[in-house]
């Protein structure tokens, strides 16, 4: 085995142009409970054309080299560690684990990640549909699961339906018996999220989300909202909630000023997920909980129940084009880099 690999690297925070192909060191297990991985493949998610345009947040400490963006991927276990029990060599397997700051990320040929924050893949999907699906899944698991527990009945709006993260939380909304309104711009996204199952299709640029909402549920909004598009639309979300319901919010986003007033009046409960902070803050029991929802995702999808999209597959090479489409935000479902 060479003791070197191809990786795309930045040295300098920027646009795609800082993103460059070159031939680095292959990382070695180094821990008894390692695993090597020969990367198949790695899905490309805002948090990464976020970093490449602001560099590392000032919270995580700096790496000393160059950095290698991707915060999850499929591959191939090709080498473990003396103490690893979990996988084997020759399992096919996924996970979310680095792209920022000393962690070394998924656009590169091979990664070394920890045996407890590995799961086997679905058997049912690809390497590239596979690779589509760990940052999103330990998201929207998080957000629609543990956060908002979703139950039968409910209405339930998905802002951005038929982005990453809003076409898996569809389906995970839909899979607790809720009713399933959601946002789209466009003719095709609407076909999409139509497809999955939701229920009421809002085009947000062209019709008021709170009347076209209200309507369809009965009441002064929705009683869950996922604002799975952040900034901004975290402060108009704050009265699509109906009174007694739940907003959660998986983007950062500026607190609005004044809004607490509303939220207090309507007794709403609004829940955050940060699905980096576990890995960030080295917090052992939150990343096997990750691990544990990739697993519960991998059976959801080989039982039929949970389908990643595809949007784009990019040749490891056009790193930066594929962020550049991602970054323009009219993508359906999910971007992924062939490695």
């Amino acid at each position: 085995m060479s003791n070197t690999m191809k990786a795309i690297i930045m040295t300098e925070k920027g646009g795609p142009e800082v993103l460059r192909l070159s031939e680095i060191d292959r990382p070695e297990i180094k821990n008894t409970h390692d695993v090597l991985i020969c990367v198949r493949a790695a899905g490309v998610n805002p948090a990464d054309w976020q970093i490449r345009k602001a560099g590392t947040p000032d919270y995580v400490k700096k790496s000393q080299g160059p950095l290698i963006l991707g915060l999850d991927g499929a591959g191939v276990v090709e080498a473990v560690g003396d103490a690893v029990t979990l996988v084997s060599v020759g399992d096919e397997v996924y996970y979310t684990d680095g792209g920022f700051a000393q962690y070394q990320g998924s656009y590169a040929e091979y990664k070394v990640v920890d045996e407890q924050y590995v799961a086997l893949k679905p058997k049912s999907l690809g390497f590239l549909e596979a690779a589509a699906l760990p940052v999103v899944v330990v998201t929207t698991f998080a957000a629609v699961f543990d956060q908002a527990d979703v139950k039968s009945g409910d209405f339930v709006l998905v802002h951005g339906g038929a982005g990453g993260l809003g076409h898996i939380g569809i389906q995970l909304a839909l899979s607790r018996g809720a009713r399933v309104a959601t946002t789209v711009s466009t003719d095709k996204k609407a076909g999409l999220v139509k497809a999955l199952g939701a229920e009421c299709v809002i085009r947000y640029r062209d019709e008021d989300v709170k009347s076209v909402l209200s309507a369809w549920s009965g009441k002064e909004g929705a009683d869950v909202v996922f604002d799975f598009v952040g900034h901004e639309n975290f402060a108009a979300s704050f009265d699509l909630v109906a009174p007694y319901g739940t907003l959660v919010n998986t983007v950062e986003s500026d607190w609005p000023k004044g809004s607490n007033v509303l939220a207090e009046f309507k007794n709403m409960s609004i829940k955050f997920v940060n699905m980096g902070w576990p890995q960030v803050m080295r917090n052992h029991a939150g990343r096997l909980h990750q691990t544990q929802m990739l697993k519960d995702a991998a059976h959801m999808v080989d039982a039929g129940k949970l389908k990643p999209i595809l949007d784009r597959v990019y040749p490891l090479t056009q790193a930066g084009e594929a962020q550049w489409v991602l970054e323009a935000g009219e993508t359906v479902g999910r971007i992924v880099l062939e490695i």
